[in-house]
């Protein structure tokens, strides 16, 4: 069994949590937390919804094609050159 995760851990694995990115015992404890702590539960909705709404407006929304075309221009210069 993992060790209970304190506030500061539980944030700090939010991200890797809502991703799935976690070992079964560590989202486990997470969850545990967030259970427990009112506090960090606001603060894993807020963060939920906060990357749930990018995640939508990143699939709805693209550069235009123009600024696309001059960042792969300017990634594919010789980086040696100024």
């Amino acid at each position: 069994m993992v060790r209970a995760i304190d506030c500061a851990d539980a944030v700090a694995r939010l991200q890797d949590y809502f991703k799935r990115e976690l070992t079964p015992e560590l989202a486990q404890e997470v969850e545990r937390h967030l259970q427990h702590c009112g506090g960090c539960f606001a603060h894993a909705r807020f963060e939920e919804n906060f990357l749930l709404m990018l995640e939508t407006r990143a699939r709805r929304d693209s550069c235009p094609s123009a600024l696309r075309m001059r960042i792969v221009h300017t990634l594919r210069l010789d980086p040696e050159r100024d």
